[in-house]
């Protein structure tokens, strides 16, 4: 429930361009995005899933770029927590899969095990770091099979990153957050940002 009320805000405050308590909002109210057609309708949505993730790292603005370049309606993200309350597209709990925080030695003593959906679950949790910390960190194709060139280029982005991606876009292009593991976020994070409108 808590998820479809943030989205609703989200969605809002969006669509009336203004937020006092979002650090976007400044660059927001600049964009003029009156001029622009409405989404299309006349086929189905094409939805990039973290963007295009085949080809770049996932969740990275240049792999957001690339998803709306090669004709994206849509750019869907996940949406976890910092340490310090801050929203960042990421889609696992844990660093270790596509970020190069194993090779961290700074970061070594932060490995922890939780319990997220009812299992034990050790790596380095996005919840014990600050945006500042995670934002050191580089990321990487979260597969072997992928093109590993993009590898260590590109840093975590924050959620109102991910928001200008799309309201600069040449087009309209719509977000499509998705919140990952509330239930263990709100164990851990009580510093939350809210966005009014």
């Amino acid at each position: 429930m808590a998820a479809f009320w943030l989205i609703s805000i989200i969605v809002l405050v969006l669509l009336s361009g203004e937020s006092n308590a979002n650090p976007a909002a400044s660059q927001q109210s600049q964009l003029d995005v009156n001029h622009r057609k409405p989404l299309q309708t006349f086929r189905p949505y094409n939805i990039a899933h973290r963007g295009s993730n085949g080809e770049i790292p996932e969740e990275t603005t240049a792999a957001y770029l690339r998803a709306i370049e090669e004709g994206a309606d849509f750019i869907e993200s996940d949406i976890l927590a910092t340490k310090d309350g801050h929203l960042i597209c990421f889609h696992d709990v844990i660093l270790d899969a596509t970020t190069d925080i194993a090779n961290r030695t700074e970061f070594a003593n932060r490995k922890r095990t939780y319990e997220v959906e009812r299992q034990n679950v050790t790596g380095w949790f996005v919840v014990d770091f600050t945006l500042e910390e995670l934002k050191s960190l580089r990321v990487k194709q979260r597969y072997n099979f992928r093109d590993q060139q993009y590898n260590g280029k590109y840093q975590i982005i924050t959620f109102d990153e991910y928001i200008l991606i799309a309201l600069y876009a040449d087009r309209v292009v719509g977000i499509y957050p998705e919140l990952k593991n509330p239930i263990f976020i709100n164990e851990h994070e009580n510093n939350l940002p809210i966005y009014e409108i």
